[in-house]
This record gives structure tokens, C-alpha cells and sequence, in this order.
């Protein structure tokens, strides 16, 4: 009974439920109609509008609620630990822009350094030379190798010394370099970074030292400088008994003439003879100038006891002193046969300890956020706000288009006869404006539900209605007025332009373009390259080993101070090293030069670009010649300063004089050239000349060269125009005593030059014997950089 009742009850429920969705009416008439037609648009348009909003409804709910976002999420003042998990997880679409962008090295970088034992062994002390010279007082030939030791152990110990100075100076210019970084660098990135500083680092201290090193050497062989231990000329009392002249020694073939690096294995003999050995020294040398033989030895006798102990004996009158061998078990980069020079060029460390604290470069960057991104899903709440936001402008949008939409597609047509389509259009037209203006004057947008017929309550809502028409009309008229006529800014984004695209918005928005660069920092070798051309001299016959040969003399003994013969083999010497000098310098500073970075936080116009490229070319080219030409002053100035003596005697004569005690001493004289005395300019010159030994040629001057004080002063007021003519090198070539001709070709002067046959090597030196610089910059490589 209860079920029969139940299932009557559902049907009644269903059969009332279907009349009301059947009568249901959303759009009613006011006031209401009976008019079968409209009735009909009403109900149609209801359920119209229904399906409509049930179906959009629900795609909209389902693209909010299936559709992939991207969600960007921002972390405020992340800790190390936050940022390293934010890493691990985003490291893609990580971002966390740094409070400070640029960081001291020092902040986060440490080098250490550890030397070779010998900079720390008894070798290089006080006691161990002292102790060595007291032999000297006790030698009687000058030739005996064992005046040397005590000042190649000195020249170690400076060695030992002026690196530890230059790297510590090294060090105070590295640390206060900046790292630069917009945001926070990942621990790789920042480990690979700063191993390339101190690799640079490393390099450039390197290069800088032995740049340093070279010139000393190659200007102290283009001078000729007399060694005070007679290790490269000897002194030669002629027939008169009072004056003095040079001659070059030989090692093993080798003239100190025409190489500074000739050696002797440092033997010491029995007797002063010199033909019999008592002791050959494993790995060390005696030579020309004591630091080139030093950087041609080795340690290796410095590592056995038993040759320490037995040196000694030939080394000291006095009793043995305690200096103990150098390690051979300490771990080593080095082998016992390792030249002294190869131990410069490492710079004499063991071992680089370099330490980059990725910590403490956090704790100097402390970002400020960070901004990560991830593909997600729209939660609840932002569907449920979003379904509500958007229904009320839907049902308004279906309400005004839905009746609308259904009354046009039923309205009734009447049948019209073609004679009365006319009359309609006049009726319709003369009836418009009442038409219209009933319209208005019976609108009512706020009808009251059920709909009423007092009287009163028509009036409100007609009188609001009008209310409400004017008051929409004129605000919109206001927002039309106001947003056609206001100025307004619009800032257009455009993700990741390609470098046309850049170009094409440059073209348009100068003024007002920005494009934030992805990296701030960019070194110039990315997109900045640097190539030269050396004056043709550089490359000529007149630097090489077999030019220079041929100038040496047969018998130097009866030369002049002014012969060309005399002075010309370590003029062009000179000239040879300064090509190599000038090489290594710009090689070094190009190192430097690279690494340097270009700093710009927005892309660089083109123009810019390039106005600022040609200023880093600029600043380059000055620098590096002022480098070196400030490096050469400096030793021409302590030169003349410490009044060296030349070996070719080209600034002082040596003479034998008496004393008042009638002893004999040595006595030096001031060269003069030209009433200019050498002892107070070194810059004094006379005419290069040959004195033929043939008596029908008279003397040949050597257009253009000079000789003087010092080689290298005199090279320097010189010119190259005898040898841009190839009969002046002919007749040159004549004069030069030798069994036959060099082929010697002529510089051509027919190629293009900054410089002309006039031009003195001093010029040459202060323009870096450079004839044209090539920068090259590449803004498409910037471009992709930034």
C-alpha cells in the first residue's frame, strides 16, 4: 500500500514537473499576452536560453578546470638550503635577481700558493753566500768558474723574492676585481667561473713576470753589458801598455756576441790551467751573464748530499758549513732536472690553492626573491570565482540576445503583393517616429514579477527606467569622450626577439626600446676580436741569426767604437728582440684584454655598440703601448742611471793607470760623441761608419744608423732607410769584410705604410712597430650573448 502511494506520489511529482518546464517562461510580456505566436517565442526562447547557459556552463567549467597555466610563484628572501631545493626542482625557470650584482673577488675567492723548497732552503740565505764568497779572496785566475756560484745563488734568492712580490701585487688587483651577476649563479656555473679567474689569473701573473724578465734579458744583450765577472768579454791590455781593449768569450762555439745563452758545465779544475777537472757540478752552467747560465741549470747536485758536501770542499776555505740537500721525497711537480728557467715559467709554486666559497658569495649577492614557474592546474576557488564572474555577464548577454535571436527567426511574414510593398514603406516610415517615441514612453526595464497594474508602481519603473537610459548614455558618451581624446602609455612585451626583430622595433621605438639582457656581464673575446700586422722588419733577413752572424767582425780587437761592424750584430739584435718583446706584450695584454667584460644591463644599439667597441680598441691599443714603452724607459733610465759599461766600449773606455802608491789600477773614461760626453746623456751619438780595408774605398757612413753610448740608444735615433734601397745594401755589404755577398734583400717600399723610410726605430717602438690594427666586432654574437 505504502509503495503504491510512493510511486503515485513520484508520478504526480514528474507530471507536475514536466507541465512547469513545458509552461516554463523567462522572457513574459508586460503586460502579459495571450497571443498564441509570442506565448509560443517566449517558452522556445526559454528553453533556448536554457540549453545555451547549461552548455556554456559547463565548457567553461571544463577549460578552467582541464586547461594547463603557467603559475609563476615568487619566494621572499630565500636561504641557501631554500634556494638549492628551488634549484634542484625549477632549475629551468629559476630566477633570484641579487641585491648586490657585483661582488669583490675577495668576498668569495681565495688563492694560495706554496714555493719550490729552494726559495725556502739554506741556498738562497746570507750565510750560504757569505759563506761561499770566502774563496774569492783566495782565487788567482779571473777565468775560475767558481767566482760565479755566490751571485747565481743571489740572482735565485731575487728570483724567489720578486715572485712572491709580484704575486702578491697580482693578488691585491685580482681581489678587488668584481664578479658581476644579475642573478644568483648556480653552484656549477660559479665553480666553473671562478676556476677561469684564477686560471686567468694564474696566466697573467705569469705573462706579466716573464714579459718583465725578457726585456731586462734582451736589452741587457742588445747593450752588451760588460759582466763584472768578465763572464762574456775579457779584458785585453794592448801594446801600450795603458789602454784597454774587449773581446768576446766563447762556450762551446758559442760567441756571447751573437747569443747571450752560451754555457760551460761549471767545472773546477786542479790547476789554473783549466785542462784538468777535479769536479764537474751535475746541472749547473756557467755562461755569458750569470742569470742565463742560472736559468739553463739545475738542482739536481742540490739534491744529493754527497755533491753538496764535496762542492763545499771547492767552494770554501773554511770549515764545512751544515747546509742540508732539498728534499727529493716532497711531492713535486718538479723533477731534479728541472731547468731553473722552467721553474720561472711556473713561477717557481708547487702548488695553487685556490678556494671559491659558494656560501659566502650567496650571503654577498642576498637575493631578494625568487621567481620560479610550473605548469599547473586552476584550483577550486579560482573555477568557483571564475564561474561567478563570468555568469553574470552571461545570463545578461543570453537575456538580450536569446528572445531576440528566436522572435527573428519566427517572425510571421505577411503576403505582400509587390503594388502594396510601397504603400507599406510609406506607412512605415510616416509611423516611424510614433512608433519609437511609444517605445520609449512605455519602456520598462524593472517590470515587477508577477507584473503589476497599480498605477503608481508603472510610474516608478518607467520613470526609473528613462533614469536609467540617461544616466547609461551619458556615461558612456563620458568613457567615449574621455578614451578617445586621453594620451595613454601602452607598454608592449615581445618574449625573446630575435635580432631582426630587435632591429625592426629599434627602427620604430628608439626612444623608448628596452630589452633586459638575459646575461649583464659578457667578456670581449664573445664578440670582440683583435688582429695586427708587424712592419715589415719584423720579418725581414735583417733580424735572423744569419744576418746577424755575417756583421760579426773577424777581428774585433782593432774596431772602433763607431764602426758599424763593431755595434751593427747587436743593433739588429736588439731590433729582433724588440719584434719579440712587442709580440709578447700584446699577446699578454690581448689575454687580459679578452677576459676584460662588457657590462650592459639592456641591449646596446648598434650604433653604441660599435662607438663603445672602437673605444675598448682604442683603450687597448694606448694601455699596451704605454706598457711597454714605460716598461723600456724605466730600464734605459736605471741604465744609464748605474752607468753600466758596455762591453763593446761604446760608452767608457777602460785604461791601465798608477796610483799614488804606484799600484795598478784600472781607470774608466767618458766616451764622447759629438761634444756630448756618455757620462752625462745616454742618448750621445755619432754617424754609423765602415773604414774599408781597402785603401781606394775610403769610408762608407751608413745613411740613416747611428752608434753611441749604449747600442740600444743609438738603434733607437736610427732609421731604417739604407735598407729600404737595395744599393746602399749592396754597397754596405761590400765594405763588410767576408769571402762572399749575403743575399740581403731590400725592405719594399712600395707597400703601404703608416710609417716612412725616415722614420726613426723610436717611433717604430712607440707606435708598437705596428702598421695597421684589425678589430673586428660582431654585434650578431653580442647579440646572442646578451
Amino acid at each position: 500500500m505504502n509503495m503504491t502511494n510512493t510511486c503515485r506520489r513520484a508520478l504526480e511529482f514528474w507530471r507536475k514537473f514536466k507541465q512547469y518546464c513545458q509552461n516554463l517562461n523567462l522572457f513574459p510580456s508586460v503586460p502579459l499576452t495571450t497571443d498564441e505566436h509570442q506565448l509560443k517565442n517566449q517558452i522556445i526562447s526559454t528553453r533556448l536560453y536554457i540549453i545555451l547557459f547549461t552548455l556554456s556552463i559547463t565548457i567553461l567549467l571544463l577549460y578552467t578546470s582541464l586547461a594547463d597555466i603557467t603559475k609563476t610563484i615568487n619566494v621572499a628572501t630565500p636561504t641557501l638550503t631554500k634556494y638549492e631545493q628551488l634549484y634542484s626542482k625549477y632549475s629551468q625557470t629559476l630566477t633570484c635577481p641579487c641585491k648586490h650584482i657585483s661582488v669583490n673577488y675577495q668576498k668569495f675567492l681565495s688563492i694560495e700558493y706554496t714555493f719550490h723548497q729552494i726559495c725556502t732552503s739554506v741556498f738562497i740565505t746570507d750565510e750560504w753566500i757569505t759563506h761561499n764568497d770566502v774563496i774569492l779572496h783566495y782565487l788567482d785566475t779571473t777565468n775560475d768558474p767558481r767566482i760565479v756560484v755566490s751571485y747565481a745563488f743571489q740572482a735565485l734568492g731575487a728570483f724567489c723574492e720578486l715572485i712572491e712580490s709580484t704575486i702578491n701585487n697580482s693578488l691585491i688587483q685580482f681581489n678587488s676585481s668584481q664578479y658581476i651577476t644579475a642573478s644568483v649563479a648556480s653552484s656549477d656555473l660559479f665553480q666553473s667561473q671562478a676556476q677561469s679567474f684564477v686560471d686567468q689569473f694564474k696566466l697573467s701573473t705569469t705573462n706579466n713576470f716573464l714579459l718583465s724578465l725578457n726585456m731586462i734579458r734582451k736589452t741587457t744583450q742588445g747593450n752588451a753589458f760588460l759582466s763584472g765577472q768578465l763572464t762574456n768579454y775579457y779584458l785585453k791590455v794592448k801594446s801600450d801598455n795603458s789602454s784597454v781593449s774587449t773581446n768576446s768569450i766563447s762556450y762551446c762555439d758559442c760567441n756571447c756576441r751573437l747569443s747571450s745563452t752560451c754555457v760551460n758545465q761549471l767545472s773546477i779544475y786542479k790547476n789554473d790551467s783549466g785542462n784538468v777537472t777535479s769536479f764537474d757540478v751535475p746541472g749547473f752552467y756557467v755562461g755569458c751573464y750569470v742569470i742565463e747560465a742560472l736559468l739553463q741549470s739545475t738542482l739536481q747536485c742540490f739534491y744529493d748530499q754527497t755533491c753538496i758536501d764535496e762542492l763545499q770542499v771547492y767552494l770554501t776555505t773554511a770549515s764545512l758549513m751544515n747546509a742540508t740537500a732539498l728534499d727529493p721525497s716532497l711531492s713535486s711537480q718538479y723533477s731534479e732536472n728541472s731547468t731553473i728557467e722552467y721553474l720561472l715559467n711556473n713561477l717557481m709554486i708547487e702548488k695553487w690553492n685556490s678556494t671559491p666559497i659558494y656560501d659566502r658569495y650567496y650571503d654577498e649577492c642576498q637575493p631578494i626573491q625568487c621567481t620560479y614557474t610550473i605548469k599547473t592546474r586552476n584550483s577550486v576557488i579560482h573555477i568557483i570565482t571564475t564561474m561567478f564572474g563570468i555568469i553574470g555577464g552571461l545570463i545578461t548577454v543570453l537575456k538580450l540576445v536569446v528572445p531576440r535571436l528566436v522572435k527573428f527567426i519566427r517572425k510571421r511574414r505577411s503576403r505582400l503583393s509587390p503594388s502594396n510593398i510601397g504603400v507599406l514603406l510609406t506607412t512605415y516610415v510616416r509611423n516611424l517616429f510614433p512608433i519609437l517615441k511609444n517605445y520609449f514612453l512605455t519602456l520598462n526595464l524593472f517590470p515587477s514579477w508577477p507584473p503589476s497594474t497599480d498605477e503608481h508602481q508603472l510610474k516608478n519603473q518607467k520613470i526609473s527606467t528613462r533614469l536609467y537610459v540617461l544616466l547609461l548614455i551619458l556615461s558612456i558618451t563620458i568613457l567615449l569622450l574621455y578614451t578617445s581624446l586621453t594620451d595613454i602609455t601602452i607598454t608592449i612585451n615581445v618574449p625573446t626577439p630575435t635580432l631582426t626583430k630587435y632591429e625592426q622595433l629599434y627602427s620604430k621605438y628608439s626612444q623608448t626600446l628596452t630589452c633586459p639582457c638575459k646575461h649583464i656581464s659578457i667578456n670581449y673575446e664573445k664578440f670582440l676580436s683583435i688582429e695586427y700586422t708587424f712592419h715589415q722588419i719584423c720579418t725581414s733577413v735583417f733580424i735572423t741569426d744569419e744576418w746577424i752572424s755575417y756583421l760579426m767582425m773577424s777581428n774585433e780587437s782593432t774596431a772602433a767604437n763607431i764602426n758599424f761592424q763593431w755595434t751593427g750584430s747587436n743593433a739588429f739584435q736588439a731590433l729582433g728582440a724588440f719584434c719579440e718583446l712587442i709580440e709578447s706584450t700584446i699577446n699578454n695584454s690581448l689575454i687580459q684584454f679578452n677576459s676584460t667584460q662588457y657590462i650592459t644591463a639592456s641591449v646596446a644599439s648598434l650604433e653604441l655598440f660599435k662607438s663603445q667597441a672602437q673605444s675598448f680598441v682604442d683603450q687597448f691599443i694606448s694601455s699596451t703601448t704605454n706598457t711597454f714603452v714605460s716598461s723600456l724607459n724605466t730600464i734605459r733610465n736605471s741604465t744609464h742611471g748605474d752607468s753600466l759599461v758596455s762591453g763593446l766600449l761604446t760608452n767608457y773606455l777602460i785604461s791601465v793607470g798608477t796610483s799614488v802608491s804606484n799600484e795598478a789600477i784600472v781607470l774608466t773614461g767618458s766616451v764622447v760623441y759629438s761634444n756630448c760626453g756618455c757620462e752625462r746623456s745616454s742618448t750621445c751619438i755619432a754617424q754609423s761608419s765602415i773604414l774599408s780595408s781597402h785603401a781606394n774605398m775610403g769610408t762608407f757612413y751608413v745613411p740613416g744608423f747611428y752608434t753611441g753610448c749604449y747600442v740600444i740608444e743609438a738603434l733607437l735615433q736610427s732609421t731604417l732607410r739604407c735598407f729600404y734601397d737595395q744599393n746602399c745594401i749592396n754597397e754596405l755589404l761590400l765594405y763588410l769584410p767576408s769571402a762572399s755577398l749575403m743575399n740581403a734583400i731590400a725592405l719594399n717600399s712600395s707597400l703601404t705604410s703608416q710609417y716612412s723610410e725616415d722614420s726613426t726605430i723610436e717611433y717604430l717602438l712607440n707606435n708598437l712597430m705596428i702598421e695597421e690594427w684589425n678589430p673586428t666586432q660582431i654585434y650578431d654574437r653580442y647579440y646572442d650573448e646578451c
